[in-house]
Order: structure tokens, then sequence, then C-alpha cells
């Protein structure tokens, strides 16, 4: 029979019931996190310092955050973009009318 009680109890180490071996490995617990908070923290660190020298010698191309940015992948918006850019109140879309001459559900 299942017993999902079995499950956890294979899964989980059983604890040391000495006090002085409980704190060594709850210390070596959170120095593993730490030293995992380090090495995650060191990685993105060289990351945005690989980006940001990448970034200074002109060896990426910076990005286009705009919608309508020219097929040529300039950061400069085209023409389109800069006309509707003045007029922010304006949604620009296209729509169809919808034939309601179906009934979709009971009517009242």
């Amino acid at each position: 029979m299942f017993s999902a009680y079995r499950v956890f109890t294979i899964l989980r180490p059983p604890r040391p019931r000495h006090p002085v071996l409980q704190a060594l490995l709850t210390v070596l617990v959170v120095c593993a996190f730490l030293v995992l908070l380090a090495v995650g923290a060191a990685i993105g660190l060289v990351v945005l310092l690989l980006a940001l020298i990448g970034r200074a010698l002109g060896l990426t191309r910076p990005f286009a955050f705009h919608f309508g940015a020219s097929p040529r992948g300039s950061s400069q918006p085209g023409p389109q973009a800069q006309a509707h850019a003045a007029d922010d109140g304006v949604i620009d879309g296209e729509f169809r009318v919808v034939d309601k001459s179906l009934p979709h559900g009971p009517q009242g």
C-alpha cells in the first residue's frame, strides 16, 4: 500500500541528535547558501561588466525599445512612429464589424 509518509521519510535524511552536530550542520547549510549567493552575484556582475565594456567599445548595437522601429535595425523610429508620437491619446489599430445576426444564447 502507498504511504506518503514512507516516501517522505526515505527522501529526507535524518538529522543528527547531538546539539553540536546540529549547530555545525546549520552553519554548513548557511555557508553553502551564502557561497551560492556570492557565486550568482559574481556571475551577474561579470556579465554586466562585459555588456558595459562591449557597449562602450561599440561591439554591440543598441536596442530599439519603441514600436515602429525601422526594419534596418537602427534605433531611430520610422516616419509613421514619429507621426503618431505627438498624438498620445490615439489608439491605432485595424477593426472589423462583427455580424450579430445569429443569437449566441437565450434571449430574454
